[in-house]
């Protein structure tokens, strides 16, 4: 997937300010640095009709929630004050390269929803760091457990390839 087909999509999408398209495009441009032989076919896709839309503290526990059925990115704005906004904005771009029917990278039926997050806040401390307290350390310490149990890039191929049962074999 080239970057620019990525960029025209994000472009055609009239959901969003062009201030949020320039800060998910440099996200992009950072992931794919990072992993250039990551897919990113579903993301083009889903850029063209992402929308972000204000969430309700009584439905978002959290800064922050990406839904795959409906491509909405829930923000909570008594919650994003207190987080570094940077971090967010990976965390959830990870979640949408991620996402497939009702779930994102391996979280399959919710089963497996506390390493997924773990993983991908892992994922995203990496790409960009954390300037706030982490929402989620039990489920980062949980996943980097099973990491060192099943190695590394099986729980990378696990999580971007939507298969959880990679970490089984």
């Amino acid at each position: 997937m080239d970057l620019n087909e990525i960029k025209n999509s994000l472009n055609s999408n009239p959901n969003l300010t062009d201030d949020i398209k320039d800060c998910l495009m440099e996200l992009v441009v950072l992931f794919n640095g990072k992993f250039p032989n990551v897919n990113l076919a579903n993301l083009n896709e889903r850029l063209k009709t992402l929308k972000i839309i204000k969430g309700s503290k009584f439905l978002i526990k959290n800064s922050s929630k990406y839904n795959p059925i409906t491509n909405e990115l829930l923000i909570n704005l008594s919650k994003i004050e207190d987080n570094d906004c940077k971090h967010v904005l990976m965390r959830e771009l990870l979640n949408i390269i991620t996402a497939k029917d009702n779930f994102t990278g391996f979280n399959k039926d919710n089963n497996y929803e506390a390493l997924n997050i773990g993983y991908t806040e892992r994922l995203t401390n990496y790409l960009v760091g954390n300037d706030t307290d982490s929402e989620y350390e039990d489920e980062i310490i949980a996943s980097n457990i099973l990491e060192k149990i099943v190695g590394e890039d099986k729980m990378f191929s696990a999580y971007f390839t939507n298969n959880v049962n990679l970490i089984y074999e």
